[in-house]
């Protein structure tokens, strides 16, 4: 194997190890302490993630987007997360999967989650719900639309 090669294969298992953590501590986030926050309980629960070497991303935030009224069912939708320094251009914009779930690696510092307004009657209870992530630390959260 040429260097290019092996360089590309220890990236791509590298890349599937962070995956594998990411959707581990999504999946067991339940079995964890909750912490609550705020009157609509944007964060559910936090994980903490063991430590890796390397430059693995290894924190970040996970959840899913609920449409109330009558019940809470999941619903597709577009968020856009923002440093919480510069407000004026998206980190990251992302699109739930469909039945709301999402997930987004982060490093360690603070942001603001901003649900997009989709046309239509339905809409973000909160338009902006700001959060911080800690070191190895996976934030599990419930965004509210109706």
């Amino acid at each position: 194997m040429s260097r290019k090669t092996v360089i590309i294969v220890i990236g791509l298992v590298v890349l599937a190890a962070g995956g594998a953590l990411v959707f581990y501590f999504y999946k067991t986030q339940k079995n964890n302490s909750v912490t609550p926050s705020g009157n609509d309980d944007f964060i559910q629960s936090m994980v903490q993630a063991p430590a890796v070497e390397g430059n693995i991303v290894n924190s970040g935030i996970a959840g899913r987007v609920v449409l109330l009224g009558g019940g809470s069912y999941e619903y597709e939708a577009s968020l856009e997360i923002f440093k919480s320094n510069n407000l004026s251009t998206p980190f990251i914009s992302v699109r739930t999967h469909s039945d709301g779930t999402f997930q987004v690696p982060l490093r360690p510092g603070s942001y603001i989650l901003k649900p997009m307004d989709p046309d239509g009657p339905i809409a973000p209870v909160r338009n902006s719900h700001p959060f911080t992530v800690g070191d190895s630390q996976w934030l599990q959260v419930k965004i509210e639309y109706k």
